[in-house]
């Protein structure tokens, strides 16, 4: 509990224990709040992890209630809340936002790795080492872990659907159905593949692959992009009434508007209406003109109009009356206006003066479908590198575990084709380091030999966690694993279905090999910043706040 202060107490006025923290009793403070943040997601850790509800606020500071077993959403969730009050926490915390934010997996697991190394850490410098000569072994033990991952992983290819279909299922370890997490690996393999084939290089851009999901709705692959809004969004147009085949998108970013700046006074620029009759005149004059852009853009082939914006009702009216198929208020998200340009192979534009046959886009088809509270515009059979995986559920918290499932298979699936290296998993990586650094650490000279076996139990805590969230032994398991990689580095993990050793190559369960290797040099980073802290300044005492002045009123 913090100290309560007085108006005129000074810090310097008071016991300093009040206000510092120094040793022993700075590392029990850091350690604390490690220890906390690794219980929050520990039980969410593996295929048989379980769920957090969390109370959090949406983006438009809603209260939102949401079920989570991904550290990372996890963290993001609270953070959308009242965030991590402990400071120690949100360094901690900070620490492995690059493994959310770039690879969408491994973060519970360098999360679990960095706290046991914080508590192995701790013991060893209780114990009278220094905590540089920790940070030193730790940094032994990472380099020959990347030499042991080097050893164990294989080369995938970026058209090898197969493969790359077991990194999807294997990062699905939310509570899915079977077949449905064969059936969304499939797709999402599939999907990584024909953008790996039409991206530049070895490159896979995932901003080009769409996942929507609702109730009710069938599972299925578009080539093209579905434009999605609210069915209470309050467009002006009707949208597509009919399918379309074949059909010839213009896409506009900006309103359009052809009505001038008018004013009723005399004097000044713009459209001066000096009498009803001018009035008149104007409005008639308004309507031609938006009748001949309807009938220009007919006459070079448009059958849809994508506008960003909302557009005025006499427009659509006029353009609708033309033949035209009018799609207004398409910003949700506001990229897909761009994501279609992608798709169709056509080109925004901001004025349709400028608009040619050249920046028409096209789609095999065009359609209209209600999902739930929300319209989807179907672009499909599109020739750009974009496409959109559709998937349902028979609750809306299904549909949302699908979802969030599907976009972070896309990222762990697109950065094994990328990089063109996959591990196996099922805690296979963590065992076969922790064996042959165990083996190893003799060589190591010095103090420093001490932080290379620790390093080696801290590993081990991985597959132990998968072992007891499974509901098996977690020593038992570590003794088999131990047993299994004792000749060497092994493919052999631990089995979420039987607690058994398995080998994960024959079992499907396959990683990228950045994720691992990502974990080990994120969670070794964070034990570098908060090891070494001697002093806590402030821990127990509230401070003043503090409210800037502007330099002029």
């Amino acid at each position: 509990m913090a100290v309560q202060r007085s108006d005129d107490a000074r810090l310097d006025d008071r016991d300093r224990n009040d206000w510092t923290l120094r040793d022993e009793d700075a590392r029990e403070y850091v350690q604390g709040a490690v220890d906390a943040t690794v219980t929050l997601v520990e039980s969410t850790y593996g295929p048989t992890g379980m769920e957090k509800l969390v109370g959090t606020t949406d983006r438009q500071n809603r209260d939102d209630l949401r079920r989570i077993d991904d550290a990372g959403r996890l963290f993001e969730a609270i953070e959308s809340g009242d965030g991590f009050g402990h400071p120690v926490a949100a360094l901690f915390v900070d620490g492995v936002d690059g493994m959310r934010n770039r690879l969408h997996d491994g973060t519970t697991a360098s999360v679990l790795l960095a706290g046991a190394l914080m508590d192995e850490g701790f013991d060893l410098v209780e114990r009278g080492l220094a905590p540089s000569s920790v940070i030193v072994g730790y940094g032994i033990a990472r380099s020959h872990a990347g030499e042991v991952l080097d050893e164990l992983a294989r080369p995938v290819d970026a058209d090898d659907e197969e493969t790359l279909a077991d990194v999807a299922a294997t990062t699905m370890t939310t509570a899915l159905d079977r077949d449905v997490r064969r059936d969304l690996s499939a797709r999402v393999a599939a999907t990584v593949r024909r953008l790996g084939d039409a991206g530049d290089g070895d490159w896979v851009n995932t901003d080009h692959a769409k996942v929507l999901a609702a109730p009710g709705v069938e599972t299925r692959t578009d080539d093209g992009l579905v434009l999605s809004r609210p069915a209470d969004a309050g467009p002006t147009g009707r949208g597509v009434t009919e399918p379309i085949t074949d059909a010839r998108v213009a896409i506009v970013d900006r309103e359009i508007d052809f009505e001038e700046t008018a004013s009723v006074l005399d004097g000044g620029e713009g459209v001066h209406l000096s009498s009803p009759q001018a009035a008149t005149r104007y409005r008639t004059e308004l309507a031609a003109r938006i009748d001949a852009a309807a009938e220009r853009l007919v006459e070079g082939g448009v059958d849809v109009v994508v506008s960003q914006e909302k557009l005025d009702e006499s427009v659509v009216t006029a353009f609708e009356r033309a033949g035209l198929s009018v799609v207004d208020k398409a910003t949700y998200p506001k990229e897909d206006v761009y994501r279609l340009a992608t798709a169709t192979g056509g080109t925004v534009v901001s004025n349709l003066d400028d608009l040619t046959p050249d920046h028409l886009g096209r789609a095999e088809r065009v359609e209209e479908r209600r999902a739930g509270d929300e319209v989807w515009t179907v672009f499909d059979g599109c020739p750009g590198p974009v496409a959109t995986l559709v998937t349902g559920g028979a609750t809306q918290a299904e549909v949302q575990r699908r979802k969030t499932a599907v976009e972070d298979a896309f990222e762990t699936v697109a950065t094994a084709a990328i990089d063109g290296q996959v591990l196996p998993g099922a805690g296979a990586p963590a065992a076969a380091v922790a064996a042959s650094l165990r083996e190893g650490a003799t060589t190591v000279s010095g103090r420093e030999q001490l932080a290379v076996r620790a390093f080696a139990d801290a590993l081990e805590r991985l597959p132990a966690t998968l072992a007891r969230n499974a509901g098996y032994d977690p020593v038992t398991a570590v003794t088999d694993l131990r047993s299994a990689h004792a000749s060497g580095p092994t493919a052999t993990g631990l089995s979420a279905e039987t607690g058994e050793p398995i080998d994960a190559w024959t079992a499907g369960i396959v990683e990228p090999r950045r994720v691992f290797s990502q974990a080990v040099e994120t969670a070794a980073a964070i034990v570098e910043q908060l090891l070494t802290i001697d002093s806590v300044l402030y821990p127990n005492v509230e401070l003043y706040g503090y409210t800037p002045r502007p330099e002029r009123e």
